[in-house]
């Protein structure tokens, strides 16, 4: 048997958690024992024969400590204040804002939208008018307090994005270098020792030995 605040284990008759126990009742039986009937959840009648008087008290005193337990009010959660704003923000579990940037989460995952709305909106109903109090985002951070500094900066949100290059979002199979006038050299980007050699003139042709391959293409289409 096994009688605690979490769990009613009585073997071979039942054994659970008691958030599972709907009710108890303790049925007097003769000699001085009594008949533990428990009544579920799931409104399964389970009755348990030949309980002393000491393990029902001890069963009905954990039952009482489980649901003094779930009648507790929840801790309220505690305002803050954010020196940023010069006022009370918001509640931090609420909205779940980093109040600094934080290197170590910078590839974090983006927040969802509706966050990021929400952390607006509050600052507007604050009477925030002017966003540059906010510290100003980290380049290339993606933390969530670097998230949230974005949608109070969007010039800086643009700038970085501006900052990305074309060739970086190009994707190239080939690179391709001029030898001579009609010579080319075809190298894979990801293996320099790969290379090929294309002959642009009266013939074309490529020492891979197959025509039109995609080594004279790559020359064709610089």
């Amino acid at each position: 048997m096994k009688i605690t605040p979490s769990i009613l284990s009585i073997p071979p008759y039942l054994s659970t958690s008691w958030k599972n126990i709907l009710s108890l009742h303790a049925l007097p039986e003769p000699g001085g024992l009594f008949k533990l009937v428990v009544i579920l959840t799931n409104k399964l009648r389970i009755v348990v024969p030949n309980m002393d008087k000491e393990m029902i008290d001890s069963i009905f005193e954990a039952h009482a400590s489980y649901s003094t337990a779930e009648e507790k009010p929840s801790k309220p959660q505690t305002p803050f204040k954010s020196d940023f704003f010069g006022g009370p923000l918001a509640t931090a579990d609420l909205l779940g804002a980093p109040m600094q940037h934080n290197p170590e989460q910078a590839d974090a995952p983006e927040l969802p939208k509706e966050i990021l709305e929400k952390i607006t909106s509050i600052a507007k109903v604050l009477g925030v008018e002017d966003m540059s109090q906010f510290p100003k985002p980290e380049a290339n951070c993606n933390c969530p307090f670097c998230q949230i500094a974005r949608t109070f900066h969007p010039d800086e949100a643009k700038a970085e994005e501006e900052e990305v290059k074309d060739e970086e979002l190009t994707f190239r199979t080939w690179d391709v270098s001029q030898k001579t006038d009609h010579l080319y050299a075809v190298t894979d980007p990801l293996d320099p020792t790969v290379e090929y050699i294309v002959f642009l003139g009266e013939k074309v042709g490529c020492n891979c030995g197959e025509k039109n391959c995609e080594h004279i293409r790559a020359v064709l289409n610089t």
